[in-house]
């Protein structure tokens, strides 16, 4: 099936698994969307348009594939030359190189304006959490760049020949002669990767001093900061898309120029779905948090049962038996702020001494009570030792009322 000979089968199975993949991460990120939020955003719409360009891509990719793309030319050696064609075998050849010719052009113009939505939606929803004026002013000015740039570079791929724009969907763009006049094809694709790369730099670094000056505890800003560091993967793709340009604009004239378009395509579907990923992963945001806050959760209450013991664990099974408030958790903010937090952990630290010291000063009360509860003891005993002297002493003398009425 992967011969080498022919690549198609490895693009169309790359192709149909990451698109499927990625529109099932958009699927769940309009779920997340609408559970925290209850409805979609300007820039979930935008991504809905960039993964059905996506599929298009799709399309044009298996209609490329149909058409040669990926076949390495079989070899000629040792025949006089190619057989003479019929007039049916001309017609149905010139359908065969237009059809090639128009999934071309459907591939150009889909990745162009594939790639031109996914940065466009994750400008947009910086525009939702910018409060910074410089923040808010550079992303406006990177929207209207990429914007343009996505225009006029569909432009020029619609409109490679300029002398006869209907040169590119016809059998003549594939001859030499006939298409001397059209744009060069490497150029004008080098161009675009050079942008990309730059581009996708820009949107990934725009965002990281907003997230540095965030008020919240260190490790939430560290696990949103590299929730958005994700998009770094994204350059890394197409700089490997450059390495399949360039292996395919120095065998543009060979035989093999057929057989090497293949890395391109390839290359290209990684870098659109990679970036439809990460472009939905801070919307996922909810998911992991509920999921990794009740396996936390869970691992802290098992330790205190285990080693927990009198109080401390009744108390622990009177919170455990009120309602879980994981589930709230997930969809409120981030965190609060620094100071704030400082204080709860100033304020519980101050009521614990005070609690301690209440029960140390009642311990001590304790004592004393115990010690004056003995002496007390001790001082009845011996008078209780001291007490037939006494009477010994009183026996002679009539003062008590039962010897008076004896003697009476």
């Amino acid at each position: 099936m992967f011969a080498p000979w022919d690549l198609g089968p490895t693009v169309a199975i790359t192709a149909w698994t990451l698109t499927a993949f990625s529109t099932l991460v958009v699927g769940v990120r309009f779920g997340c969307r609408l559970w925290v939020v209850g409805r979609l955003k300007l820039y979930d719409y935008i991504m809905m348009l960039a993964v059905l360009c996506a599929w298009g891509l799709c399309v044009a990719n298996h209609y490329q594939l149909e058409t040669g793309t990926g076949q390495q030319m079989r070899s000629t050696e040792g025949s006089e030359g190619y057989p003479e064609l019929t007039p049916e075998m001309m017609k149905w050849l010139e359908g065969y190189l237009a059809t090639g010719a128009r999934a071309w052009f459907a591939y150009r113009i889909s990745y162009v304006v594939c790639l031109g939505l996914i940065k466009i939606s994750i400008l947009v929803f910086y525009l939702s959490f910018a409060t910074s004026r410089v923040f808010k002013n550079l992303v406006i000015i990177t929207l209207v760049v990429v914007s343009l740039f996505t225009v006029v570079t569909g432009f020029f791929n619609g409109f490679e020949c300029p002398q006869d724009p209907g040169l590119t969907l016809s059998h003549r763009i594939f001859d030499p002669v006939l298409s001397q006049g059209c744009y060069k094809r490497h150029i004008l694709y080098y161009a675009q990767a050079g942008f990309n790369i730059f581009s996708d730099i820009v949107i990934l670094v725009l965002p990281m001093p907003s997230l540095l000056k965030l008020r919240m505890p260190t490790l939430k800003r560290c696990c949103l900061i590299a929730v958005f560091s994700l998009g770094l993967i994204v350059p890394i793709a197409s700089a490997l898309r450059i390495w399949a340009l360039v292996i395919w604009g120095e065998s543009q004239s060979d035989p093999k120029g057929q057989y090497n378009g293949a890395y391109m395509l390839f290359w290209s579907q990684v870098e659109i779905n990679t970036a439809i990923v990460c472009a939905s992963a801070p919307s996922l945001q909810p998911i992991f948090r509920c999921v990794f806050g009740r396996l936390v959760s869970y691992r802290m209450r098992s330790a205190y049962y285990y080693y927990g013991d009198g109080e401390g664990g009744a108390t622990m099974a009177q919170r455990d038996a009120q309602p879980s408030r994981t589930a709230d958790t997930c969809v409120e903010s981030l965190g609060e702020p620094p100071s704030a937090y400082k204080v709860q952990k100033r304020a519980s630290i101050e009521m614990d001494q005070v609690i301690r010291e209440a029960d140390d000063e009642e311990q001590l009360k304790d004592r004393i009570r115990h010690f004056a509860s003995r002496s007390s003891l001790g001082s009845a005993s011996t008078r209780q030792n001291d007490w037939p002297l006494v009477e010994s002493n009183q026996q002679n003398t009539p003062q008590q009322p039962k010897e008076v009425w004896s003697y009476g």
